[in-house]
C-alpha cells in the first residue's frame, strides 16, 4: 500500500516537473488526478464542509441552543448539554450533507456507477450513518466529562474516514 502511495506520489511530483505547478493545481477542478491528489481535494473540500458544519453547530450550541458551561448563565446539566449538541448536529447536516455532495461531485469523484437519485440516496445514507454512529458515541463521551468540542472532533474525524473509502469503492465510479 505504501509503495502505491509514494508511487502515486512521485507522479504528481513528475507532472508538476513536466507541466508546471499551474497544470498540477489544475487538477483541484479535474476528476482525472491521481489518487493521492483525490484523496487530498477530498480532505480540502470535507475541510470546507466540517467548517460549514461546525460553524453552525457552533452558531446553534451559543445562541438557540445552549451547550457550554462557559456561556452567561453558568454551568448546565449535562443532560441539557447532550441534548442541545444533538439537536445541533441534526440541525446543522442537511446543509452541510448538500454542501459535501456538491464538492464531492464537482471537484473529487466520477459519477456514473449508479442512477443520480440512487447516487444522493447512497452519499446521503453513508453520511447519516457515520453521523449517527457518532452521535450516539458524542452524549456518551459528554456524559464522561468530555467538552463538546472534543466530542465534535472525533466525530468530525471519524465520519472524515468513513465516508471518503465509502464513497470511493461503493457510491462513485472512480
Amino acid at each position: 500500500m505504501l509503495r502505491l502511495v509514494l508511487r502515486d506520489l512521485a507522479s504528481v511530483v513528475r507532472h508538476r516537473r513536466e507541466h508546471g505547478l499551474r497544470a498540477t493545481l489544475g487538477w483541484l477542478r479535474s476528476r482525472d488526478s491521481p489518487t493521492t491528489f483525490q484523496f487530498a481535494k477530498y480532505v480540502l473540500f470535507g475541510g470546507v464542509t466540517t467548517l460549514v458544519h461546525l460553524a453552525l453547530f457552533a452558531v446553534l450550541t451559543h445562541t438557540v441552543l445552549p451547550a457550554h458551561d462557559y456561556l452567561p448563565g453558568g454551568a448546565l446539566a449535562p443532560e441539557l448539554k447532550q441534548r442541545h449538541a444533538i439537536l445541533s448536529n441534526l440541525l446543522a447536516f442537511p446543509l452541510a450533507a448538500a454542501v459535501n455532495y456538491l464538492f464531492n461531485l464537482r471537484f473529487v469523484f466520477t459519477p456514473g456507477r449508479h442512477t443520480q437519485a440512487r447516487e444522493f440516496g447512497l452519499f446521503v445514507g453513508i453520511a447519516l450513518l457515520s453521523f449517527g454512529a457518532g452521535l450516539l458515541c458524542g452524549p456518551l463521551l459528554i456524559s464522561r466529562g468530555l467538552d463538546p468540542w472534543i466530542a465534535q472532533a472525533g466525530l468530525t474525524v471519524g465520519s472524515a474516514l468513513v465516508n471518503y473509502f465509502s464513497r470511493k469503492f461503493w457510491v462513485f465510479l472512480r
